[in-house]
């Protein structure tokens, strides 16, 4: 039969049995034959005797490792729990309570070893107790506690057997030492082994009802027994001893000669009971083994199928990224990784991935010489097939952390077209210019010198026909001013010339400006008046504030209904000014706020209200604000959201300035 891992030393036992067994039935029925049945009697009792001897040093052995691996466990989970209660000074009890209150009693919950739980402080007061009779109690003088802060960290000790001075209990002490992880000393805790704890460990070694089982400290007192309760003669009792050198216990293990013969006749029955134990954990063991064959063998399919689909998305990858449109170009420092798509290949001109990232490498600065994680760079290329011209192409380079190494990973933009199209524009923007602006201009100044020198001699109808002419080339010539002024500022070439204004010169220049407009609409225009005494000066181009202003009079005007008045002004604040221009017209609806300043955007009324123009002006009025360093902002109450006191005030803020110096940008 072939030995189990579990208990080695029992098996081996119950293997001599069976052969004595045997030896001795052999034994029997030759002294039978031989009459010698004394003999063999007194040589079977010897050697039942020698095996209950072996037994009783067995099962000492036994219970010391099951003790000794139980308070192994023990003093690892406590030592758990002290350094998590040793990081600062353990100060008072409300303080323990409510910062280590509840670690320490799931603790003691946790550690099946001990019932009780004393916290100590270095001169030994009880500091906090499971037990709220010893709360306060100085117990310096127990042994267990002068042991115990002799220790180091990772270690106890076991005191002998006392009295507990809270409830009478006969108990044996147990003690740790609260050092930090600095190996400063905190306190002491400490704690009772229990005889129900080890009585467990016994009903664990299938101790019998005839064995005495004795736990002795060295001074010979008796931490705990177990057994018969009526007094036996020592000479009838087979003893082990077995010492417990690092608690400082002795484990005696007893039992009756009379018990011990009984058990000669039970080793059968026992032995098969072993058997069957072993045979079902044999088999529950294959039965796990086979399902955990299983388990492994549907893994490795599922790990075959997720690496099969992997394989999919990595080939579904490389095709996105080969076929798309803008070239991709992916490289480091060090030169360990070089990649390219298609259009990348064919914008450089490379046939490999490597010639790729080596002719745009020498095209781009270093990786550590772009300040920021993303960079666009122009790049000009030279161009493929048969045309002369070269590429104009946009790397946006964006630096990345893969693995601890710096990569860059770069998209190529082929922006030919784009700048083709700007060339485009900027040539019909110099033909509106030209062939547009002058004509119109004086085409207008000719009607108004025709209207000024010979209107009373024109016939009605040639009046009105001359009057209509002269709107709308003032209207062309707004749009081509529009379109001029957006294009010098998409090309950073609008020039403002920076001045001190003001601030009421610029109200009443921008009344007078736009006085006659409003006239010619019924509608009038008042400034309201600054406060007395106070003026404030603001650095800004005359000429631009002025068309930010008129345009946003202007618009008030063509929205307000006739005999109504649009209101100019500024506030004065610490250190701003705002100016700002209400109307009493219908108002912009909330949804339409969000699109006002759009260029060329969709009209935000009805054709019965919406006034004409090109749709531009408060586009370019708020780049002229922000290019100046300023802020605009509307608020407007519209009937169309259910207002009744309708109308819309525009504000422009700009910092107020006291030097009387000016620069242009």
């Amino acid at each position: 039969m072939s030995r189990p891992d579990f208990f080695p030393e029992v098996e081996r036992v119950d293997g001599t049995r069976s052969k004595t067994k045997f030896r001795l039935l052999t034994a029997l029925v030759a002294l039978v034959f031989i009459f010698d049945l004394v003999l063999l009697a007194v040589a079977d009792h010897r050697r039942s005797e020698a095996r209950a001897q072996q037994q009783l040093r067995h099962f000492a052995e036994l219970f010391e490792q099951s003790l000794d691996a139980s308070l192994a466990v023990a003093n690892l989970e406590m030592w758990a729990m002290i350094d998590d209660i040793s990081y600062v000074p353990l100060r008072n009890k409300q303080y323990i309570e409510q910062s280590y209150g509840r670690r320490m009693r799931r603790a003691m919950l946790e550690i099946e070893q001990i019932d009780s739980l004393v916290l100590l402080s270095t001169d030994g007061t009880v500091m906090w107790s499971t037990a709220e009779g010893l709360l306060g109690m100085n117990l310096a003088d127990r042994a267990y506690f002068a042991n115990a802060i002799t220790l180091s960290r990772g270690e106890y000790t076991v005191g002998s057997p006392i009295t507990s001075r809270a409830n009478s209990r006969h108990l044996t002490p147990i003690a740790w030492p609260v050092i930090s992880r600095s190996g400063e000393l905190r306190g002491v805790v400490a704690s009772s082994l229990g005889a129900e704890y080890f009585g467990k460990l016994l009903s664990l070694q299938d101790v019998g009802d005839d064995m005495i089982v004795r736990l002795v400290t060295a001074d010979g007192a008796s931490a705990f027994a177990i057994g018969p309760e009526e007094a036996i003669d020592t000479s009838q009792l087979m003893t082990a001893t077995r010492p417990l050198p690092e608690v400082g216990l002795r484990i005696e293990v007893s039992r009756t000669r009379k018990a011990v013969m009984r058990t000669f006749w039970e080793r059968t029955i026992i032995f098969g009971l072993i058997t069957s134990a072993l045979s079902v954990i044999v088999l529950v063991s294959v039965l796990r083994t086979r399902a955990q064959s299983v388990k492994l063998a549907s893994a490795l399919k599922q790990s075959e199928l997720d690496r099969m689909k992997i394989q999919a998305t990595q080939r579904e990858f490389d095709a996105i990224f080969e076929n798309v449109g803008d070239g991709i170009v992916v490289f480091d420092d060090l030169g360990t990784l070089h990649r390219s798509n298609l259009a990348a290949r064919q914008f450089l001109n490379a046939k490999d991935d490597e010639s790729a990232v080596n002719c745009l490498r020498n095209r781009l600065p270093l990786l550590t010489e772009i300040p920021k994680e993303t960079a666009v760079i122009p790049l000009s290329l030279p161009q493929t097939g048969c045309a002369e011209t070269p590429q104009t192409m946009q790397c946006r380079v964006m630096k990345l952390q893969l693995y601890g190494a710096e990569i860059a990973y770069c998209v190529l933009e082929d922006i030919s077209a784009q700048e083709r199209l700007s060339e485009t524009r900027m040539s019909f923007i110099t033909s509106v210019n030209h062939e547009l602006r002058t004509p119109l201009t004086s085409l207008s100044g000719a009607l108004d010198l025709l209207r000024d020198r010979f209107g009373a001699e024109l016939p009605a109808g040639a009046s009105k026909l001359v009057s209509m002419a002269t709107r709308n080339a003032d209207r062309l010539l707004v749009l081509v001013n529009d379109i001029l002024t957006l294009q010098a500022i998409d090309q950073n070439q609008l020039l403002i010339s920076l001045e001190p204004i003001r601030v009421s010169d610029a109200l009443c220049d921008a009344v007078q400006t736009n006085a006659g407009y409003g006239l010619g609409r019924n509608v009038t225009i008042a400034a309201d008046p600054l406060p007395d005494g106070e003026d404030a000066i603001v650095m800004l181009d005359p000429i631009r504030l002025q068309q930010i202003l008129s345009n946003l009079v202007s618009n008030a005007i063509k929205y307000s209904p006739q005999g109504s008045q649009v209101r100019i002004g500024a506030e004065l604040l610490p250190d701003s000014v705002r100016f700002y221009v209400t109307d009493r017209g219908p108002g912009i609806p909330s949804d339409a706020l969000g699109r006002l300043f759009e260029r060329f955007g969709k009209p935000i009324h009805g054709r019965d209200l919406q006034a004409s123009g090109t749709g531009l002006g408060l586009a370019i009025t708020r780049e002229l604000v922000q290019r100046q360093g300023g802020e605009i902002s509307v608020t407007s109450r519209s009937q169309f959201d259910g207002a009744q006191d309708t109308g819309t005030t525009f504000h422009i803020r700009f910092p107020r300035h006291t030097k009387d110096t000016g620069h242009t940008t």
